[in-house]
């Protein structure tokens, strides 16, 4: 089924943006949703935008709680994905970015093999194809009845199915749990502030990424008010790439990446 899967994303890395885009399952976008783009192409972007928010999210909350993690942070943080994910989206949302953020994986990790990249085994990341099986074995923990049909299409195997619903009940256990004591319960200040770097790299989608990133940021506002603040910018990195600074308390998110997901 793996080679299959990688046969299948080889063949698709091989079409043009638009093309590989279409073939998703990516349905309408949720978050913001341009008139002048393609809705599938602007499906994915968001997607893929939003999973990489939530994740560096996970890592300023590890910072700012002080959270034990008793594993790779990196994995604690795309479990915090699914989780936050299924709390603010309805179930068709939630499925169709699930689908979209796991294809990522899926993509990076076919790419790599036809340009003969070596697994970089060493990385505090887990392999691109265990994010991917991760992120659909958590997804679909958490309803094995309902999602049985999306593990199946996504290629999860029976072996590690067995476990996912065991699985998601931890991260419940663990990340809805920090999600539940940070909700905000009165008025006040926000705890998440914006800084924006107004260049989109002469491309619509990057445009319509920063508008998902501000539209995601006030409902986080809303939503929750940790006892401490922290910064998101959106600039230009000269790299595809997001990451969270631990002594500034800052969240990067580079125009380049949210590119990347209409390039790839």
């Amino acid at each position: 089924m793996q080679k299959f899967i990688m046969l299948l994303l080889v063949g698709l890395i091989g079409a043009t943006a638009a093309e590989a885009k279409k073939q998703s399952k990516g349905g309408d976008p949720i978050v913001v949703s341009p008139a002048d783009l393609d809705s599938e192409i602007m499906s994915y972007v968001e997607a893929n935008v939003l999973a990489t928010m939530y994740h560096e999210l996970a890592h300023a909350l590890i910072d700012g709680l002080s959270l034990p993690i008793f594993s790779r942070e990196e994995d604690a943080a795309d479990t915090f994905v699914v989780v936050i994910t299924d709390q603010f989206f309805d179930a068709g949302q939630a499925e169709q970015l699930t689908w979209a953020s796991a294809d990522q994986y899926a993509r990076d990790a076919a790419e790599a093999e036809k340009k003969g990249r070596e697994l970089a085994v060493w990385d505090t990341h887990s392999l691109d194809l265990q994010r991917y099986y991760n992120l659909i074995c958590l997804y679909y923990g958490g309803d094995v009845d309902l999602r049985d049909d999306f593990a199946e299409e996504n290629g999860l195997p029976n072996d590690r199915a067995e476990s996912c619903e065991e699985e998601r009940e931890l991260a419940e256990a663990s990340w809805g749990a920090v999600l539940d004591d940070i909700k905000r319960t009165q008025a006040g200040p926000d705890w998440i502030i914006l800084d924006e770097n107004v260049d989109t790299l002469g491309n619509s989608y990057v445009l319509a990424a920063q508008s998902v990133i501000r539209a995601e940021v006030a409902r986080l506002n809303k939503r929750f008010a940790p006892d401490f603040e922290i910064t998101i910018a959106i600039e230009n990195c000269n790299e595809e790439n997001a990451f969270y600074s631990p002594g500034e308390g800052k969240i990067t998110m580079c125009n380049e990446l949210s590119r990347s997901y209409v390039l790839d």
